[in-house]
């Protein structure tokens, strides 16, 4: 148990970073899905939608790309093992494919699974169901060659209510931020715009006056517009929040953190 233990602090400490991200930050589920990945020694993971008619989708997989988003040939996704549990059980309690009973997948249907996920690693998978109460089954996969224990059936246990969390906290943070990007694009002023594009690449409210040909008690106001409508108290707060909205295009090599751009113009 204590790796568990171990591995759950990592767990919180990734919610404290999530909570301090912007809430569209391209990277919250590549971490999420590694972070997976390490607590269950996994090859790989992903995070699958199926839908009623067995439409298995890979929303996201890391290491991206590590296995292709549908399975070669013609296989049949009513023959996968952890599918049939989930679709003839409805039980969304965390499972692995070593466990599905043989009266759900007899040995023939775990056999064809075996050989076609074996080049991948992938022959043994973890389920663990995001209880949303969607009609559609939505979970996080963990994939490795061989069968998972029992220590980690429970660390799953563990982990369920946090990945369901983390799921609704994100979608609900993405809806708040589409309706502020909303009511900013709305309020903005084409002049708030081109100031707030030039606040970008760095100049100071002296530098935005004369390039735009106005005096600086004007350009001042402008700003102090763009601070209340953006919600913000000064330029840098202003330059991220519009990044964060999609109001303006960070910089290509804003990789390492976009204020990393920000140079004073003199």
């Amino acid at each position: 148990m204590e790796r568990n233990d171990t591995q759950y602090r990592k767990w919180l400490e990734f919610i404290g970073d999530v909570l301090h991200q912007p809430a569209r930050s391209p990277h919250f589920e590549e971490q999420l899905l590694s972070l997976l990945t390490e607590s269950f020694f996994g090859a790989c993971c992903t995070r699958n939608q199926v839908q009623h008619h067995w439409d298995n989708r890979i929303i996201n997989c890391w290491p991206a790309g590590y296995i292709p988003e549908k399975p070669p040939g013609d296989f049949d996704f009513r023959n996968q093992p952890l599918l049939r549990w989930h679709a003839v059980t409805r039980i969304t309690d965390p499972q692995s494919i070593g466990r599905v009973p043989a009266a759900i997948a007899n040995a023939g249907i775990k056999r064809e699974w075996d050989e076609l996920a074996r080049p991948w690693n992938v022959n043994h998978q973890l389920s663990i169901p995001l209880q949303l109460g969607s009609k559609d089954l939505h979970s996080y996969l963990v994939q490795r060659p061989d069968d998972f224990s029992e220590q980690e059936f429970d660390l799953a246990r563990l982990l369920q209510p946090v990945l369901t969390g983390l799921t609704r906290y994100l979608a609900l943070a993405l809806i708040s931020a589409a309706a502020s990007r909303q009511n900013a694009e709305q309020e903005l002023t084409l002049r708030e715009m081109a100031i707030l594009t030039l606040l970008s690449k760095g100049l100071t409210a002296e530098s935005l006056a004369r390039r735009l040909g106005i005096s600086s008690r004007t350009a001042e106001k402008h700003l102090e517009h763009i601070y209340r409508k953006l919600d913000v108290r000064d330029r840098l707060m202003a330059v991220q929040r519009a990044y964060q909205f999609g109001l303006l295009e960070p910089p290509e090599d804003a990789v390492g953190g976009w204020h990393d751009s920000m140079r004073l113009e003199s």
